[in-house]
């Protein structure tokens, strides 16, 4: 047979039988299962405009086999498919639902659709014929019903992403024994905090997949899953430190292809990592690890993709890091790594995306950066890179999206920077804290660009017509260019005759400048326009009707607030309001309290009057509320109640006249309340309800009228001061990158401004008033609270020991009253205490020490004349000068802290500690305090000697 023949044979061949099979009928659905379909629709709304609906093509009377969703087999024509994921299904799924007659189903996929907090059915055990099942993101709710076990042949299940989902210790147990077949595990999202995570160790051997995160899982991981035979995919993602997780560190192969694992407790990758050689994902981003990247990664020959950023590793980046061939994806920022780039790469040629951003890298970029092939996105800012970054080479990465060299000390530009290039497909290009003193030649040619940040340099000038190229430009960040001006007005204003450029921008930062007018908006479709800080004065112009947030604090303007800020024909509506510091006045207008705000900032202007009503109907957009330093008066709206999103409200001096707002002890999220500094008066009533102000963690009250008891039931409330120990540290506020929060604290007798507020700080202050009686057990269950200031009011009685369990506390002021007897000898537990004051009090007796009390200088004391001992100089009948502070064992424990935090909130003490520790060492006064300080040093250097 001719050779050319055979391929037509072929062919003929396979549309002969093509044709066959073609002829032959298809199955019929079953009447009773095409019924039982069709009720099971029924069951449910289905919106008609959802384009992922399938359900909506099915037709009564039809063969359901050829229904949307639905296979059936090729025999008796029984439904043994149903996927009818993202299907918009809308309502509950109740356990006489006909879909449980579908007994010969295999594979059920209802992923996706709206079930209305329904639980799932036990009857899903009778579909004893699944293989697969599906009910991911479907909002199921209640316990995980025992049945599951009952289907045996099971190789996939999928229940994750139902937040109200929760799998008991014995179910899954149960479970896992007796689906002894599954491939695949996906549980994310769901409460599994009452199953043991020894629990894993008895799944099905032939697992594969086991996708875990946010399980509340509590305890030690067994090491024992990691060397599973056919595990393939691993993922693990944890946000609080419960579930105790390590890697092995012998004898850990296998085929694992993805390692993808996020936990705060992991804190090594050992080499053992290295044998895993048929990794092709390996993700450890957002983790803690620590010490240097393993030599051993570069065994990994088939990776493609590698994330290790956002932790703490450190050394230099392995060679062998820059060798694979087959990575796409290589992303190491955020950690602490140093050192320079290796001269040569033998790999990379695939590499499309490099993050190396925020780290300690130093050297210069070698030339084989600009050589990739791939490369789309190249991120290098914020580290010591230096030298030239010559941008003839840079244009030979024509396929470069985004690129950013911000915060290093390369040199800004070389010659080539007039060079007449351009890289067609930027769209990102940030050139931050570059030296760049002029507005760079190359980016004239750049007409793609999406976003640009020119921050932090010494750009003067500005020209408006070179943005008319920019079509595409939506993003613009100039902040910190001083000074700057805009077309060829070199006065730092902005005029009408600005007026073509920017109109495509959506967000404008031209904060920290030293505009002084804006007499005109050029941006017509600007969303977010940041003006802050500048030198700008007369009156507010009302943003264009497009901006969502609006920032211009910290400069002159005057006048009031204009009408047309509350446009009702805007296109949006304002979320961030900021006018803080300036010098507006007037009355508020109504129109801000029906807003849609979720921020507004007033704080520090003139304005008068009442406060408006916010959140007249209840709703959850409303923030924060500061409007502190301004002259409002009368009493508080009722409406604030509404805020139910509330977790700000700022209010210290102004003229309120008002009693204690009770009232804002339902708002399920308010975290800070400051009303210094007004006229609030009368008692503050105790309260029944033991949910009222759980979630506070600084109560700021002073500097009022308020008079009667304190209140005992809300310390006893103050569930948000108990226990911050596991809340994640960030700033208040910091949920948005335009606003963070800033308030006043009297600590150390002084008023402090915190310019960022930590989410883990707790502190109460209410002094100045009028309060009387003793100071309440339950204040020493707020065992975060690291500051208590009850000074100069009317209080008597004993200081309560149970103050001794305030571990955190740091300031304790309860000076000016008119306490008695003993100073309790559990305060010197407190071992962050650095500031005490019990002065103008009635206290005897001696005066306790050890620890932090023998730092307390005789003002912590003062007008208390029967109290005896060091530091004042009444003795208690004792002439022994104060003992050694420190113990070798509570010098550890005492020095043992967690700098890290110490740093965060102390940065100005410290400041102030080493000069007056300096000071102090030098003339050797007070003589008591050098002597404990050198016998402790001395102590360290015995140690440091014996240990070397």
């Amino acid at each position: 047979m001719k050779g050319w023949l055979i391929p037509l044979y072929f062919l003929l061949f396979s549309l002969f039988f093509t044709s066959c099979s073609s002829a032959l009928p298809l199955p019929s659905c079953p009447h009773d299962q095409s019924a039982a379909l069709t009720q099971f629709n029924n069951s449910f709304s289905v919106d008609s405009l959802c384009q992922s609906a399938k359900t909506i093509s099915w037709k009564k009377g039809t063969n359901c086999c050829l229904w949307d969703g639905v296979k059936c087999d090729n025999e008796a024509g029984n439904v043994i498919t149903l996927d009818l994921s993202f299907s918009c299904l809308i309502g509950p799924l109740h356990s006489n639902s006909t879909l449980f007659l579908l007994r010969h189903l295999r594979q059920l996929n209802l992923a996706g659709n709206h079930f209305n907090m329904s639980p799932i059915a036990s009857q899903f055990g009778k579909l004893t014929s699944l293989t697969h099942l599906n009910i991911s993101e479907s909002g199921f709710e209640g316990k995980i019903p025992l049945a599951i076990s009952y289907l045996s042949k099971l190789l996939s299940l999928d229940l994750s992403d139902n937040h109200g989902l929760i799998f008991e210790g014995h179910v899954f147990e149960n479970i896992m024994k007796n689906l002894t077949q599954l491939r695949h595990l996906h549980l994310s999202n769901i409460d599994m905090s009452s199953v043991a995570p020894t629990s894993f160790i008895n799944m099905s051997s032939y697992i594969t997949t086991l996708i875990l995160g946010d399980n509340g899982l509590q305890g030690k991981f067994p090491e024992d899953v990691f060397h599973f035979p056919y595990l393939q995919k691993f993922e693990l993602f944890e946000i609080d430190n419960q579930l105790e997780l390590k890697f092995p560190k012998t004898n850990w192969s296998g085929p694992l292809k993805s390692l993808q694992v996020s936990s705060p407790y992991l804190q090594q990758l050992p080499d053992s990592v290295g044998n895993l050689r048929s990794l092709e994902i390996l993700d450890l981003g957002g983790g803690n690890l620590k010490g240097p990247i393993p030599a051993s990664l570069g065994n990994l020959t088939q990776l493609e993709h590698l994330d290790l950023s956002h932790n703490n590793f450190d050394g230099p980046i392995p060679c062998s890091v820059f060798n694979f061939t087959q990575l796409q994806f290589l992303d190491l920022s955020k950690n602490k790594l140093v050192g320079s780039f290796p001269s040569k790469v033998s790999g990379l040629s695939q590499l499309s995306i490099l993050r190396l951003h925020h780290n300690f890298l130093s050297g210069r970029v070698p030339s084989w950066f600009f050589t990739l092939p791939s490369l789309v996105e190249l991120m290098l800012n914020s580290n010591k890179l230096n030298g030239n970054f010559e941008l003839t080479k840079q244009s030979e990465l024509s396929k470069l999206e985004v690129l950013s060299r911000s915060n290093n000390a390369l040199s800004s530009f070389t010659s080539a920077s007039n060079s007449n290039y351009s890289l067609p497909c930027l769209v990102s290009l940030e050139l931050s804290s570059c030296n760049i003193s002029e507005f760079p030649n190359f980016v004239r040619n750049l007409e793609g660009l999406y976003s640009l940040n020119l921050s932090y340099n010494r750009i003067h000038v500005i020209e408006a017509d070179m943005f008319l190229k920019f079509k595409g430009l939506e993003v613009l960040d100039l902040s910190h260019n001083i000074p700057l001006s805009v077309g060829n007005n070199s006065e730092g204003q902005i005029t009408e005759q600005e007026n073509n450029w920017g109109s495509n921008l959506l967000t404008l930062d031209l904060s920290n400048n030293l505009l002084t007018a804006l007499e005109y908006y050029p941006w017509k479709s600007i969303e977010v326009l940041e003006l802050g800080s500048n030198l700008l004065e007369g009156p507010l112009l009302a943003p264009p009707p497009s901006t969502m947030v609006f920032l211009i604090s910290n400069n002159r303007l005057n006048g009031e607030i204009p009408s047309s800020i509350c446009n009702p024909e805007s296109s949006n509506f304002i979320v961030f309001l900021d006018l803080s510091y300036n010098n507006l006045s007037g009355a508020i207008s109504k129109c801000l309290g029906l807003r849609h705000l979720s921020i507004l900032d007033l704080q520090m202007n003139k304005f008068y009057g009442n406060i408006p009503d916010f959140c007249v109907e209840r709703n959850h957009k409303l923030q924060i509320l500061n409007l502190n330093n301004n002259d409002f008066d009368g009493s508080l709206p009722k409406s604030l109640a509404n805020c139910l999103g509330l977790e700000v409200l700022s209010l210290a001096n102004n003229k309120i006249n008002d009693t204690f707002p009770h009232w804002l002890g339902d708002l399920p999220r308010l975290q800070v309340l400051v009303l210094r500094s007004n006229y609030f008066h009368g008692q503050i009533a105790h309260s029944a309800n033991e949910s009222h102000f759980s979630t506070l963690q600084i109560l700021c009250l002073s500097h009022n009228r308020f008079s009667g008891f304190l209140p005992t039931t809300y310390f006893r409330n103050l569930k948000g001061m108990m226990n911050l120990a596991s809340v994640p540290m960030k700033y208040i506020g910091s949920n948005s990158k335009y606003y963070i929060y800033s308030m006043v604290v009297t600590m150390k007798g002084v008023d402090i401004m915190l310019e960022r507020v930590l989410t883990i700080f707790a502190a109460i202050d209410m002094s100045n008033n009028r309060f009387e009686g003793t100071i309440p057990e339950a204040v020493g269950n707020l065992i975060s609270l690291e500051v208590l200031n009850l000074s100069h009011n009317h209080l008597t009685g004993h200081i309560p020991s149970s103050l001794g369990n305030l571990a955190a506390l740091e300031s304790l002021d309860l000076s000016c009253n008119k306490l008695v007897g003993e100073i309790p000898s559990e305060l010197t537990d407190l071992n962050f205490l650095e500031v005490l004051n019990l002065s103008e009090n009635q206290l005897v007796g001696p005066i306790p020490q050890g620890k932090q009390f023998n730092t307390f200088l005789n003002y912590s004391y003062v007008g208390n004349t029967d109290l005896c001992g060091f530091p004042v100089s009444k003795s208690c009948g004792r002439s022994d000068p104060p003992s050694a502070i420190f113990e070798e064992e509570e010098f550890d424990s005492a020095f043992g802290l967690d700098w890290k935090f110490v740093m965060m909130g102390c940065g100005c003490g410290l400041v102030f500690g080493f000069s007056a520790g300096y000071i102090m060492m030098t003339i050797r006064k007070p003589k008591w305090l050098a002597w404990m300080i050198q016998q402790a040093g001395n102590r360290v250097l015995r140690r440091f000697k014996k240990n070397r």
